[in-house]
């Protein structure tokens, strides 16, 4: 398949994630992150946290882990992962999200943009145990010709 416009909207499969302690110590020691709330479940409840926190850009961590068919998935719309380059992520956080939830993830293509390099945008949107979005990002990957 060759891709284009139709495929704006389109939904992929849901997944969900559970929240692991140990994920968030491995993202934390990769990205050089060393605030200790991210590391001892009792210091963040004494910081205020209901448990340790999930830093900021840990929702990749969410999606790789969650959906790691998501680039086989993809090819079925025309995205040719060979060719792929991650432009750039946003996130907006509605609450927090913390080690032990599970976060269920819906995932769809937010807009296409067809043209020397093609652009596609995804929209993830994260909810939480009780089905509320905690979270949503975009993000936006550019394919090379």
């Amino acid at each position: 398949m060759e891709l284009s416009k139709d495929i704006i909207g389109r939904e992929f499969k849901k997944f969900s994630y559970r929240v692991d302690a140990n994920k968030v110590k491995e993202f934390c020691l990769a990205i050089g992150e060393t605030n200790p709330i991210y590391f001892d479940s009792k210091l963040a409840v004494a910081k205020g946290f209901a448990d340790i926190p999930v830093p900021p850009t840990f929702l990749t961590v969410v999606d790789f882990w969650g959906y790691p068919s998501f680039l086989d998935d993809s090819a079925i719309l025309g995205i040719d992962a060979k060719r792929l380059l991650h432009m750039k992520e946003e996130y907006h956080y509605y609450q927090a999200i913390y080690v032990g939830n599970l976060i269920q993830v819906i995932l769809t293509v937010k807009d296409v943009k067809i043209g020397k390099m093609n652009m596609v945008t995804f929209e993830h949107k994260y909810n939480n145990n009780e089905g509320e979005t905690c979270a949503k990002a975009d993000m936006t990957i550019v394919i090379r010709p």
